[in-house]
């Protein structure tokens, strides 16, 4: 014993030895726990740093994980709804061309009212929610 656990009264020392014994498997727990248990032991073997990696799954690291490919983004079946997404993407771009070629300042003016009624237009167009309806974690 060393100083440090003469310290702690004689229970808590006691109650101390058994957690170590258990951790280092000196504990017997009865015939319905064999101390042989039929787990490999942990001990790091060949190119595998972490003892408690399990190799299988660093062996396949080397097919690497190929996630479904995403479906296609959805596309605006009708004219509004084109000419919508096209002032919303478009009005920024007639922005940033006619400030850097030095154009007048109206066609700025002209892309920040197109991009406003772009996006005006296509939240009218939403289609409403039913908030009520929880249809929890969709994965």
């Amino acid at each position: 014993m060393t100083e440090r656990d003469s310290d702690l009264p004689e229970h808590e020392q006691r109650a101390w030895d058994a957690i170590v014994a258990d951790l280092s498997g000196q504990i017997d727990l009865g015939p319905q726990f064999p101390k042989e248990s039929s787990l490999p032991a942990l001990q790091a073997e060949g190119d595998h740093p972490d003892p408690l990696a399990d190799p299988v799954d660093i062996d396949d690291e080397e097919e690497g994980y190929e996630p479904p490919h995403p479906p296609p983004l959805p596309r605006p079946a009708d004219t509004i709804g084109r000419f919508s997404w096209g002032a919303v993407l478009g009005g920024p771009l007639l922005i940033m061309t006619s400030n850097l070629l030095g154009w007048d300042s109206w066609l700025a003016t002209l892309g920040v009212l197109v991009t406003v009624g772009g996006f005006v237009a296509l939240v009218a167009r939403m289609k409403d929610r039913d908030d009520d309806e929880d249809n929890g974690a969709v994965v």
